[in-house]
């Protein structure tokens, strides 16, 4: 086990997470300012292997829902993230051991590092996903046989709703309606589980992940090298099945977006040239779940595609993508686990509608 620290850990790791997201998992920035006014109240976040876990320990996951162009109007509030997690104790008739990350995508990366340190908490290095995804049954917890129900939301106003469902697509479902009927922002526990069920369904190490892929960035920038080759240098491993690649560099031509059933709906596109016509385009629910260059897919779902400036390499969430920006698009292959045949059935492009396969990004043509 251990603490995060200091402040440049926590920018780090929200540097990260927003990497990690995909474009998604809301803006982590109001969780950092969060973490780090807790910790310069003497109050550090504490985190855990999975490996620590009794298996019988009880662990919860804890997410914000809603639109991410929403989830950035609301200041983390520390009375929220507390009655939410005093609300699951009672509800579930048994303390809480630790708390995990639902994804590790942006805010969410965040949020249980906040909701920990309200309630004096560890949080287990690891997440549903290893990615930020828009959906609450598309997670490793899900696929590999945990259940998202009964779960508690709440909202800022106090509002609280204990959810049932039959399965987790109804799930997704329901909590979709109460996010809605609560103005588009909950937070929630989610996926109770027992330590032996964290260390199975997990995607493990992930949090650790953001705050090493933030400090890579950062150190990059502060020695004057190129942040963005030493990013794609760190996450190309074959050796452990992880593969990075640049699948563009240009500038945002074009962004089409709307706020539509408490999703962020977006098409992003893209010139390698000044004046030059969009070659280059994404494809957003939340997170970006397609990219194709001139026509043809270069990445999909569940590999993670990433927008980061091209001078600093600071990574971009999908609602900040605006028309003028000069990007690059990498694409990073997800974790193993999350490729396999009963992964992808879940959460590769054909559970979004699309009409085509999943293609590993390391096979797909340039």
């Amino acid at each position: 086990m251990y603490r995060v620290e200091s402040e440049t850990d926590v920018r780090d790791m929200a540097r990260g997470a927003v990497f990690l997201g995909g474009g998604g998992g809301g803006d982590p920035r109001v969780g950092a300012l969060f973490l780090i006014d807790q910790m310069r109240r003497g109050r550090h976040p504490r985190v855990m292997e999975a490996a620590e876990l009794a298996d019988d320990a009880f662990v919860v996951s804890i997410a914000g829902v809603g639109a991410p162009t929403v989830l950035e109007e609301y200041l983390v509030s520390a009375r929220m993230l507390r009655r939410l997690v005093e609300e699951c104790a009672q509800f579930y008739k048994r303390p809480i051991d630790a708390l995990i990350s639902a994804e590790i995508g942006g805010f969410n990366s965040l949020m249980p590092l906040a909701a920990a340190t309200e309630v004096d908490l560890p949080v287990v290095d690891g997440d549903g996903i290893g990615r930020a995804v828009p959906h609450i049954e598309m997670t490793a917890f899900s696929i590999y046989g945990c259940r998202a129900t009964p779960s508690i939301v709440t909202d800022e106003a106090g509002n609280v709703s204990h959810i049932f469902a039959v399965d987790d697509h109804t799930a997704e479902a329901m909590i979709r309606s109460a996010c809605v009927g609560m103005g588009s922002s909950i937070a929630g526990a989610f996926y109770p589980m027992s330590g032996r069920q964290v260390k199975e369904a997990a995607v493990l190490g992930s949090l650790r992940q953001t705050l090493d892929i933030g400090r890579r960035i950062r150190t990059a920038r502060e020695r004057q090298s190129d942040p963005v080759q030493e990013l794609l240098t760190y996450l190309d491993v074959p050796a452990q099945q992880r593969f990075a690649r640049l699948l563009f560099e240009g500038r945002i031509v074009d962004v089409q977006r709307e706020t539509r059933d408490g999703w962020h709906w977006a098409q992003v596109r893209l010139s390698g040239s000044a004046g030059g016509e969009p070659e280059f385009s994404l494809e957003i629910q939340n997170e970006i779940l397609v990219a194709r260059n001139r026509g043809r897919i270069v990445a999909t779902v569940p590999d993670i595609i990433t927008v980061v400036d091209s001078e600093s390499a600071e990574p971009l969430p999908a609602e900040r993508l605006t028309y003028g920006q000069r990007v690059h698009v990498i694409g990073y292959s997800a974790d193993p686990k999350v490729r396999k045949p009963e992964a992808v059935a879940v959460i590769g492009p054909r559970a979004f509608g699309f009409n085509f396969d999943f293609v590993p990004i390391e096979q797909a043509a340039p």
